[in-house]
Formats: C-alpha cells, sequence, structure tokens
C-alpha cells in the first residue's frame, strides 16, 4: 500500500473508533481555509502542538519486548506486535488547548477535542509523525462515558454514538454495543451529501492527504469491518476486536483481533486469522504480522489451500515482496481430508524442511524433501520444483521414463517441455539406450551416427491459433546393427485463408514397417497404410469446391514402391440451387482426377453430373425420392492391362432416372413406440458394361451392406458403373421404449435385370438377386447391449460376413464379445484378402468409484491362427492420486520386430506429475 493508502487506513481506524453503525463518509475539498477558525491541524489533535508539547511532556512508558515468529527476521521497518493487547497503563495527564469559536455556533458546540474538530460522523485524517522513540503498543481502553444518540445524524435503525470530550485530551472510543458491528469506509474520491442526501459544508482535509491525491490520482479505498476500535493516541496504534475483516486490491483479511501501528505501518493478526488472495489462495494462521500493504510479514501455525485445492501447512512462515512466502517445516498435499477423520494422514504427503511458494514465477520449491505415502517416507530428494496452480503450462524437465525392451534393451526418456506463446508448445524427448551408452568410449568415425545409434530423439510441436491448428511429432534414430537411418514423422494442421476458403495437410512418412511397432510410436490415425495429403477447399453458401493431392505408404508399398500411386491433382466442385417448383432442386458435380505411378497404369479422367431431384411426401404419409440424371465421364489412360492397346481414351454419357420410396407406420403404446418401414428403389440407365479402356482404381474393392444396397449405384467410385434396371426392396422395424433405448431390425435385398462383370464374386451380388443383408441394434436397454451386420448367401442362409458384438452386465461386471467373419474379397479382376475370422473376449469391472479394471483376449480363427494379444489393465484413481498397470501379449510377423511383452506401470501425483516405469 502506498503513503496515501496509510493515511486512509488510518483515517478510516480513527473514524471507527467512534463505533458508528452506519458507514461513515468524509466530504473533503481541497482548500485549507475552508474553516480559519478551527485552528492548525496540530492543534485539532492538541498534543503535537510544539508549545504544547513543551507545556506538558509526556512521559514515556515502558513497554514489554514483543515476541517475533521462531526463524524470522523481521525487516527494519516492522515492529513485531504482540498477539494480544497488553495490560492497561496509567494515561499520561496533559491539558487540552481550547479552540476559538466557530462561525457555525451550535452546529459543532463540541469543538475543542480532536473528535469534536472532526465530527463524530467522519473518518479521520492522520496525525503529523510523533516522536519515534515511544515504542507502539495496544492498549485496553477505558470505558467510555454514556453518550447521547445524536437524533439528527440517525440515519438506521442502530443508533449513532457521540464520543464526549476527555479532560485530557484522549481520543477513545467504543461500541456500546458489542453485537452490532461498525463500518468504516475509507475513501479517496471527494463526496458530499449523507445517508439521506443532506448536503454538508466542507471539511479540512490534511496537505499531506491532498498531495497524495494529487500525485496518485485514483486511490484503492481500504474497507474494514469491526465489532470494536480502540484507538491509542499516544503510540498511534489502533486495534480492532471482533469479526475483523479488511479489504484492500484484491486482498481480504479476517481475525478476531487486528492491531495497527500507525509510526511502524505494522499490522498484526490474531484469532481465526484467514488471509485470501486475489488468485483464489486461502492462507489460515494463529497469528499474522504484516506490513500495511499486506505485502511482508511473518505468520505461526500457518496453512494455506491453493488455488486446485491442494493444501499446504507449516510451522512458520515468511512474506516478502507481496509475490513469495517461505515455509519452514512445511507439509504438502493435494489430498482432500477425510471427511471422517480430517486428522488422518493422507494417502501422500511430501514433508520438507524449507518450501518457497514463489508467486512472481508461479513456482513451488521444495528443498530436502520426503515423500510419504500413509505416513511412510518413499523417496527423497535434495529439491524438488513444479508450477503453481494458477500455471496451466510451464517450460522443463518432464518426468523420466524408464524401460526395457528385448530389442532395444534398457533405455531412459527425459522429455523436455518448451512453453513457445500460449498458443504453441513443443516437447523434446531424447531416449537414452543404457546398453550402448556403456560402449560410447569408441565412439564410431560418423559421430552423429553413432550418437543415434545409443538414442532415439522424439518431438512434438503443437499450435493453435485464431485461423487454424497444426500438430506435427517426428522421431529419429540410428539402427544399432546396421547403422541405418530409421524415424518417422507426422503431421497435420488446417488454416483458414479467408471466411471462404480454408487449406490443410496430412503428412505421414515411415522409414519401415517395423519401426512404429518397435519403438511404441503412435499416429492420431494408427492403420497399417500411411497418407500424404495437403489440400484446398472453399465453402459457399450452395456450394463446395476441394483440391487435392495424395500418395499412399503401406505393406505393398514397401515391398513395391514403384506401384503406389501419387494423385495430383483431385478437383471437386458441387452445387446445389435453391428450391424450386413443389420444392424440386437443381444440383451439379464435376470432378477432374489424374494419377501417376512408375510400373502400373496411368489415367486422367474427367467427370460431369447434372441432377434434377424432388422430394415428395404424399397425403397419407409415403415419402418419394425422385431424381433424374445426366452424367458424362472422359478418360485417358496409359499401361493399360488386359488389352491389346497400352494407350488410349474413352468417353461415356449416362442418363439415369432413380425413385426411392418408403412408407413409414407408427403405433404408438404406454410402454413403447413401435414404426415399421417398407422401403423400395427403382433406377434405369444404359447397360454400359466393362469398358477395357476405363481403368478401375476407385471401385476395386466391393461388398453389399446394408448402407449401399438402397442406392441407385451401389459402386463406392466413378470408375465403374452399374447399369440397366435395377432395384431392392426391403423392410426396417424400430421400437422405442418410453424408458429409453431403442431396438431397430432391418433387411433388405438387391436385384438387377442383367448379369455383368461389375461387382467381384465376393461382394455378394454376382446373380440378378443379391444376398440378403441386414442388421440389428439394440442400443442401451438396461445393462444389455447388442449390433450385428449379417450378410446371407441368397441360396443357402450361409452366413457370408458377420460383424456382431455384445455385452451384458451392471457396470461393476460387465462381459462384451465381439465377432468377426468376412469371406474372401475379390474384384473382377484379382483376389484382395483371404477370408477373416476372430474373436475379441473382454472383461471390465468398476468395483468402486476408484478402482477399474479390464481384460481383453484377442483370437484369430482362420487357419494357422490362434491367440493374436491379450491385456489387462488395472487402474486406481481419486482426487490426488492415481496408478495404472498394464500387460499385454502380443505377436508379430513383421521383420525386425519379435513377439514379446509389455509391462506398463504409470503413478501419478496431482499437481507433481507422473511417474511411469515400463517394461517391454
Amino acid at each position: 500500500m502506498q503513503s496515501s493508502s496509510r493515511h486512509l487506513l488510518l483515517i478510516t481506524l480513527l473514524s471507527a473508533s467512534s463505533a458508528l453503525i452506519a458507514p461513515a463518509r468524509a466530504d473533503v475539498v481541497t482548500e485549507q481555509k475552508a474553516w480559519p477558525e478551527a485552528g492548525s491541524w496540530g492543534q485539532a489533535w492538541g498534543d503535537d502542538d510544539p508549545a504544547a508539547a513543551a507545556r506538558a511532556p509526556a512521559p514515556q512508558r515502558p513497554r514489554p519486548a514483543p515476541q517475533a515468529a521462531p526463524g524470522y527476521v523481521p525487516p527494519p521497518a516492522a515492529v513485531t506486535l504482540p498477539s494480544q493487547p497488553a495490560a492497561p497503563a496509567p494515561a499520561p495527564v496533559r491539558t487540552a488547548q481550547p479552540l476559538p469559536a466557530t462561525e457555525m455556533g451550535t452546529a459543532y458546540p463540541e469543538t475543542g477535542s480532536w473528535g469534536q474538530a472532526w465530527g463524530d460522523d467522519e473518518p479521520a485524517a492522520p496525525p503529523p509523525p510523533r516522536n519515534s522513540s515511544i515504542p507502539p503498543t495496544v492498549v485496553a481502553p477505558q470505558p467510555p462515558p454514556a453518550a447521547e444518540p445524536r437524533r439528527t445524524r440517525q440515519t438506521r435503525e442502530e443508533p449513532a454514538i457521540r464520543a464526549e470530550a476527555s479532560p485530557i485530551g484522549e481520543a477513545q472510543r467504543t461500541a456500546s454495543d458489542a453485537t452490532r458491528r461498525a463500518s468504516v469506509i475509507m475513501r479517496g474520491e471527494d463526496e458530499s451529501g449523507d445517508a439521506v442526501g443532506l448536503k454538508r459544508p466542507p471539511r479540512i482535509i490534511p496537505g499531506a492527504m491532498r498531495g497524495a491525491e494529487a500525485a496518485g490520482g485514483d486511490v484503492e479505498p481500504v474497507h474494514m469491518m469491526a465489532d470494536q476500535v480502540i484507538y491509542d493516541r499516544e503510540f498511534n496504534v489502533v486495534t480492532a476486536k471482533g469479526r475483523v475483516e479488511m479489504v484492500h486490491d484484491g486482498r481480504t483479511i479476517s481475525a478476531d483481533t487486528v492491531s495497527y501501528n500507525m509510526k511502524q505501518d505494522v499490522m498484526g493478526a490474531s484469532g481465526n486469522v484467514v488471509l485470501t488472495e486475489p488468485s483464489g489462495e486461502v492462507t489460515r494462521a494463529d497469528y499474522f504480522e504484516l506490513t500495511g500493504d499486506f505485502k511482508n510479514g511473518v505468520a505461526r501455525d500457518i496453512r494455506s489451500i491453493l488455488a486446485d485445492n491442494s493444501r499446504l501447512a507449516a510451522q512458520s512462515a515468511q512474506r516478502v515482496g507481496g509475490d513469495r512466502t517461505d515455509f519452514d517445516r512445511a507439509v504438502y498435499t493435494a489430498c482432500e481430508p477425510c471427511r471422517d477423520d480430517p486428522d488422518r494422514t493422507p494417502l501422500w504427503q511430501v514433508k520438507a524442511e524449507r518450501v518457497t511458494h514463489n508467486q512472481a514465477e508461479a513456482q513451488v520449491e521444495y528443498r530436502d524433501a520426503w515423500l510419504e505415502f500413509k505416513g511412510v517416507p518413499v523417496a527423497y530428494t535434495p529439491y524438488l520444483s513444479h508450477p503453481d496452480p494458477t500455471i496451466k503450462r510451464q517450460s522443463g524437465v518432464l518426468t523420466p521414463t524408464f524401460g526395457m525392451n528385448s530389442s532395444l534393451g534398457p533405455s531412459i526418456a527425459v522429455p523436455y517441455f518448451q512453453v513457445v506463446d500460449d498458443n504453441e508448445d513443443f516437447t523434446l524427448t531424447p531416449r537414452f539406450m543404457l546398453d550402448r551408452i556403456a560402449t560410447f568410449d569408441k565412439p564410431d568415425k560418423d559421430v552423429p551416427t553413432s550418437v543415434l545409434k545409443r538414442m532415439q530423439l522424439s518431438g512434438q510441436h503443437r499450435w493453435r491459433g485464431i485461423h487454424g491448428e497444426a500438430t506435427t511429432q517426428a522421431s529419429i534414430t540410428a539402427d544399432k546393427n546396421s547403422s541405418d537411418i530409421r524415424g518417422h514423422i507426422e503431421s497435420k494442421g488446417l488454416v483458414e485463408l479467408d471466411t471462404t476458403w480454408r487449406a490443410g495437410w496430412q503428412i505421414q512418412h515411415q522409414s519401415d514397417l517395423a519401426y512404429r511397432s518397435l519403438y511404441r510410436v503412435r499416429t492420431e490415425e494408427d492403420r497399417p497404410w500411411l497418407m500424404n495429403r495437403p489440400y484446398v477447399e472453399g465453402f459457399s453458401r450452395r456450394g463446395y469446391a476441394m483440391v487435392e493431392a495424395m500418395s499412399f505408404e503401406g505393406k505393398r508399398v514397401i515391398e513395391d514402391a514403384s506401384k503406389s500411386p501419387v494423385v495430383l491433382p483431385h478437383m471437386v466442385y458441387q452445387t446445389i440451387s435453391s428450391p424450386g417448383w413443389a420444392g424440386s432442386y437443381w444440383s451439379t458435380s464435376s470432378d477432374v482426377l489424374a494419377y501417376t505411378r512408375d510400373v502400373g497404369t496411368q489415367a486422367q479422367r474427367l467427370s460431369t453430373k447434372v441432377a434434377w431431384n424432388l422430394p415428395l411426401t404424399s397425403p397419407d404419409g409415403q415419402v418419394y425420392a425422385i431424381s433424374t440424371s445426366v452424367r458424362g465421364d472422359g478418360y485417358h489412360a496409359d499401361h493399360l492391362i488386359g488389352t491389346d492397346k497400352t494407350s488410349g481414351s474413352a468417353g461415356r454419357a449416362i442418363p439415369e432416372v432413380a425413385i426411392n420410396w418408403r412408407y413409414p407406420f407408427t403405433r404408438s403404446g404406454s410402454t413403447v413406440t413401435q414404426v415399421i418401414e417398407p422401403m423400395a428403389m427403382v433406377a434405369v440407365s444404359p447397360n454400359a458394361g466393362v469398358d477395357s479402356r476405363i481403368p478401375n482404381e476407385d471401385s476395386v474393392a466391393f461388398e453389399l451392406d446394408e448402407t449401399n444396397i438402397m442406392r441407385p449405384n451401389r459402386l463406392p467410385g466413378l470408375d465403374q458403373v452399374e447399369g440397366g434396371a435395377r432395384g431392392a426392396y426391403g423392410l426396417r422395424w424400430a421400437a422405442y421404449p418410453s424408458r429409453g433405448g431403442a431396438i431397430i431390425a432391418q433387411a433388405a435385398q438387391g436385384w438387377r435385370q442383367h448379369k455383368t462383370s461389375t461387382f467381384g464374386s465376393g461382394s455378394g451380388f454376382t446373380d440378378t438377386l443379391s444376398d440378403y443383408v441386414g442388421r440389428v441394434d439394440i442400443t442401451p436397454i438396461g445393462n444389455f447391449t447388442l449390433r450385428d451386420r449379417v450378410r446371407l448367401d441368397k441360396d443357402t442362409l450361409e452366413v457370408r460376413r458377420n460383424e456382431a458384438g455384445v455385452s451384458i452386465g451392471p457396470p461393476a461386471f460387465v462381459l462384451s464379445a465381439d465377432y468377426g467373419m468376412m469371406s474372401p474379397g475379390t474384384s473382377n479382376t484379382s483376389a484382395i484378402y483371404p477370408k477373416r475370422q476372430y474373436i475379441n473376449y473382454g472383461l471390465s469391472s468398476s468395483m468402486s468409484q476408484h478402482w477399474r479394471s479390464v481384460f481383453s483376449l484377442q483370437q484369430d480363427l482362420a487357419n494357422n491362427g490362434g491367440t493374436v494379444s491379450w491385456t489387462a489393465n488395472t487402474m486406481y484413481s481419486d482426487e490426488c492420486f492415481a496408478v495404472i498397470g498394464a500387460f499385454n501379449r502380443y505377436q508379430s510377423d513383421l521383420n525386425g520386430l519379435l513377439s514379446g511383452y509389455h509391462l506398463s506401470l504409470t503413478v501419478v501425483l496431482k499437481s507433481l506429475g507422473e511417474a511411469p516405469v515400463s517394461v517391454f
């Protein structure tokens, strides 16, 4: 607090001594001669006039030596105050100097002492400095004489109390009713008028206060409330008692007793002391001693609750500069006290000889610290630091990770986190191979390669702005046997160019197939293939445009990279018109594609489609979707396969008419609502067949299922076209119980007029009629969930494809199983994959609020199959502590990666970080 604030505090405390129930306000003016008859500032107080001091010297009385908190070295300007008021001492007798009468006559008849000169409703200003040789003290007040309430100043139900003039000029005022509270508000601005709006004549304010106002501008107000305020004029000590609360600059302090030494600008608080910081931290202590601005001081038996609800306790503490607190013999924990036994030892705590909370740097530092679990010491460190709860991100070294791998040997990873900006940061993680470090005294001739053989360097960069975001992670190392450089990179981002256009990218690359599995590198989309895709896309009110390029990496690409296609460019433009007659609308779609490869077919394609669409709903509830369209395609291809000509151009025009129909029926009931809906689709277009001059790249893998059977063109791409007269029919039934959830079942079959080789032998649609497809979904009904997608042979009803999943049981014990079976996948030219069959078992249990366990088993049911992997995880988590244990056994058929086990144990201490241990 500045000097002006201390003067304001003095004014408040002196005013509070009058024990007014209603808040008192001072009406101030800058003219010192407003009341010339009242005498000088010293005469108004009486005891600081040089002549008066010469006539009646003030005797000095002894005072007990103050007791400071253990280990505290007070600042030069601070004087320790006792926690309780000292015993009363005889007051020195002085002769009060009479003051001349004022022009107001009976308006202020009591003028003569300092109280009457200022009026009992106004906060007083601080006196001039007194003799510094007089030690500060807290004096118990003498009971004041009874006073008649001034009815002209009474603005609330509580009576205002007026102090009588003392023959010796003392100014001690107390509240006549200790159960009532006096509100004292110190203000720095000029105000006029009382609680009922009456205007008062201006009053004198000290020159020092006027100077503070002129120099400092707006003065932060100090608010104080107390039941009783006592002022010792001789030693300039003000004592507030009984539910004292003071607020300044966002800080609040409350206590049973607060004593303020105006000479030393030192405040002592005792009895249920609570200090609340603007950041939300709450500190309690048995005794506080602070400077007037709350920035420096000491405390005994201190207990702090930080912003994240973690706790810190210490025998003593010293506050320095308002932004640093040193705790001696402290204990820290993030665990909440037990509700049944608050004094019970927390699950974990850190005990330290000294803890420093640096609020300016938002850092908590420990020296000579022990980590205890259930009161038992388990770890020691000479130094430990972590950010305080106000910091979400801070640069520094993160918790190391230890691991063991049968191929890599023992290793330790030490991550370093760096904050670049509010919206940008990166993590750099060197992983040291300990068995190779031991041989580092014999480096290879190639020093960089020699270093990389002994470590893996990985990093992750994150950026998020107003107009975009990006994440990039990469790693690099050298094979310890062959010295070949190995690594990976993955980057994904999106940037808004303007309100219409945005650009994005996806970049993925790895040196070999086994690298990510060996070094346990996880990508955002953990797929068996990788893709690189930069793109630009734009959105308008009724249109969409996109330009992209693509390349791929996978097992086939690694084995023969020359077969990998590079798509450059692929452009799409789509529009839709406003609704017209009967709600009809026009739509257009254009597609431009060019791709190339070192070995294999290269082609360019241009396709455009224009369609007119009409949605209709009949009066009886039948729903129609009618569309007519014309599509034109043009191709040019090189290195064609299956034709005499290796190069050529081709084109086609495809008119089409299609109708989709459904007729929903609804039946409402008291417990369940049912909807049954027959469906049908009919489409007609020329029978295009298969043209060998048009290569097939985007419609190779096709399998009939419930998602595409009702489409006019069931193929996923544009290269192949389904022609002739064709259609499908089906039925959908749904039930919606009143208690929630849903049961949905549907079945359908497709048909076509002409059998062609458009669909492969394993697609489910090689004849005029297709296989049957169906789906059942039971979404949560009590503790039961079921989902099943199935395709049955149209002649034998043999299952050709089945994907099913079921879970049953309450959260305390849930059993689950997932089964999958797929027939061999083939195209019209080659096989894609053999028959696949697998089953996964799962068991999960939430045994309590804090414990959760998961067990899973994956098995391959195809020929030469067996157990692929099994995993067991157990986790305990509460408000301050978490431990996660995981065990995984896996099989591998990749070169350079051995089958084995993975064991991990991760311990998380809230606000202190993680302590993971891994064994591979």
